[in-house]
């Protein structure tokens, strides 16, 4: 199925212009879509993280956190909620979730959003083919990981968002 973006301009306003991804046509200097990565925790404060499938063109078999880009009209929450539903059949409702906080990259806002949530093994469901495994880690665990090359790039921003987590919480 096709999927379409909305462009957003530096200060994140909604531009009057949609692309498709994967087109010919790309996203020009100042212009941005939205992209969401979403951070399940179990009550051990341990990390989801999911393999992607080894066919998959960029980072085939590296272990991530669900995430994906912000279809045309949909917002941000619904975004994440899609993603965990078709990537690993899980289903959450907008108030479980809550905004860590927004990345701004070359061409893109990442919003990493966070859930609670005690998920048995047994009840993923890899339903999409993107994701062939999952596995529960600490956050210790997902940042040795990610420093030995086997977690995406985007990896860096779900470590530092749960740091931040931790301190606040701390205080």
């Amino acid at each position: 199925m096709e999927e379409y973006w909305n462009v957003y301009d530096k200060y994140r306003n909604k531009m009057n212009k949609i692309i498709k991804r994967d087109s010919d046509e790309r996203l020009k200097d100042g212009e941005y879509h939205i992209v969401i990565t979403g951070i399940i925790q179990n009550s051990k404060n341990q990390i989801l993280i999911t393999r992607r499938n080894k066919n998959k063109i960029v980072y085939p078999g590296l272990w991530e956190c669900t995430g994906g880009s912000v279809k045309a009209e949909e917002s941000s929450i619904e975004a994440v909620i899609r993603e965990i539903k078709e990537e690993i059949g899980v289903e959450f409702k907008p108030t479980e979730g809550r905004l860590l906080g927004t990345v701004k990259g070359n061409n893109f806002f990442r919003d990493v959003w966070n859930f609670r949530k005690d998920i048995l093994k047994k009840d993923i469901n890899y339903n999409d083919g993107e994701v062939i495994d999952s596995k529960w880690v600490s956050l210790e665990e997902y940042a040795n990981l990610y420093n030995i090359g086997e977690v995406v790039p985007s990896g860096e921003f779900v470590i530092k968002m749960l740091k931040i987590k931790e301190l606040e919480e701390e205080r």
